[in-house]
């Protein structure tokens, strides 16, 4: 059994009260402060929202280059194997490389002998592709049996969407380069 006289008491009591009173007004935020954190939020979020917009498209153009320059190295791998030319060509839809096709919709990969390869089709908001050999527009190209690429100087493929553009340069000898 404990005995308290009457000073241990009323301190003990003073001391629970002050603690208990302490403790009450640090239970959590005020409505100020929220919404001070709120405001601060809310303008990094404004500030940082054009740069997000640009990583978004920089990261589709690389994704859409990463996937041309996968079908170009299949394309010249798949003609050195076989020994025989392959050709990629713009478009999906037809059982022939139709020069009236867009580079937009996709691309195939043939044989000479029309053997299809590999079909890559492209959604309405994936980045914009153009080819160009020698200051011209084109809508396939070859790969002999040797990996050589038919025609000569530099050929390059342009991926763009907003404003991230970004190219891959094919050379005589087959070689992609991204850029």
């Amino acid at each position: 059994m404990s005995v308290y006289n009457d000073r241990e008491l009323s301190s003990q009591s003073r001391f629970s009260v002050r603690k208990r009173a302490a403790c009450r007004f640090s239970r959590g935020f005020t409505l100020v402060e929220l919404l001070v954190v709120l405001a601060i939020v809310a303008v990094l979020l404004a500030v940082a929202s054009p740069n997000y917009d640009s990583i978004i498209s920089g990261s589709q153009v690389d994704e859409s280059r990463l996937g041309l320059a996968t079908s170009l190295a299949l394309a010249r791998t798949e003609a050195i194997k076989e020994g025989r030319s392959v050709k990629l060509c713009a478009g999906t839809f037809s059982a022939f490389c139709n020069p009236g096709e867009e580079w937009q919709i996709g691309w195939q990969l043939r044989t000479l002998a029309n053997v299809l390869l590999q079909v890559v089709q492209r959604d309405s908001d994936d980045p914009a592709i153009s080819f160009v050999c020698g200051g011209t527009p084109q809508k396939d190209l070859q790969y002999l049996s040797s990996g050589l690429r038919s025609g000569t100087g530099d050929c390059v493929f342009t991926i763009s969407k907003n404003s991230v553009s970004k190219t891959l340069t094919i050379s005589p000898t087959g070689r992609v380069r991204m850029n």
